[in-house]
């Protein structure tokens, strides 16, 4: 059986906004973007219950969720993968885990250059990775890794797309994009949603959910863990 054939949540937090969608089908739903000024699982909770409750959906009529690994957010991704987990084992149904950047990549399928997403990962850093969607399917072509903008720039090649919030500091910092011949989107519909999270599994056959506890995808240890490490050494 697909995905598509199946009920489905999807919960993407790998920023401050969250976004939880239903599909029912291979059919979207609905979809919840929530923007509370800082992740909390209150917000999350009220947010699953309250699309469950508008499209008359029990929780026990989910067949599975799909959730963003990150890179972001250490606070909200640990919030949402442990609410996708709770839901996973409290209801019996399998959770599936991807990372956060190819969504937002796979929402410019058939492009003929390379796209390059990037996030703001703040201290003065990306969150990046590059793609080939020519195919219709987002390809990964470079890892996932931390950049600065400066050094970002200057691997710019002409033909390039960049997608992502990272845009608005290469903006700011007054990168001219124009002369390095690339192009860049801002919309809406190219941020990563729970309907989004979905629709990268709906080909698939149902198969072995992704292990618990899911791993986020941090690239760079989070504060917690550096000032651990500042204090006590390595563990």
């Amino acid at each position: 059986m697909l995905i598509k054939e199946q009920c489905i949540l999807g919960i993407e937090g790998s920023g401050f906004s969250v976004s939880v969608g239903l599909m029912d089908q291979g059919i979207p739903k609905g979809n919840l973007f929530l923007n509370t000024g800082a992740p909390g699982s209150e917000s999350l909770l009220s947010g699953i219950d309250q699309l469950l409750r508008m499209l008359n959906t029990p929780k026990d009529g989910l067949d599975g969720v799909c959730v963003t690994l990150g890179p972001g957010s250490f606070t909200s991704l640990r919030i949402c993968l442990s609410t996708a987990e709770a839901l996973g084992l409290g209801l019996n149904i399998p959770v599936y885990g991807v990372d956060g950047l190819v969504l937002i990549a796979a929402s410019v399928p058939y492009y003929a250059a390379t796209v390059k997403v990037i996030q703001n990962a703040y201290k003065g850093e990306f969150y990046s990775a590059s793609y080939d969607t020519s195919s219709g399917k987002a390809v990964l072509k470079s890892d996932l890794s931390l950049i600065k903008p400066d050094l970002f720039y200057e691997q710019l090649e002409r033909g390039d797309l960049i997608l992502g919030n990272g845009i608005a500091k290469l903006v700011e910092l007054q990168l001219d994009l124009c002369t390095k011949g690339v192009v860049w989107n801002q919309d809406f519909q190219r941020i990563a949603s729970g309907i989004g999270v979905i629709e990268h599994f709906l080909e698939c056959e149902v198969r072995e959910p992704s292990p618990i506890p899911l791993e986020p995808i941090y690239i760079r240890l989070p504060e917690a863990e550096l000032n651990y490490e500042k204090q006590f050494g390595k563990s």
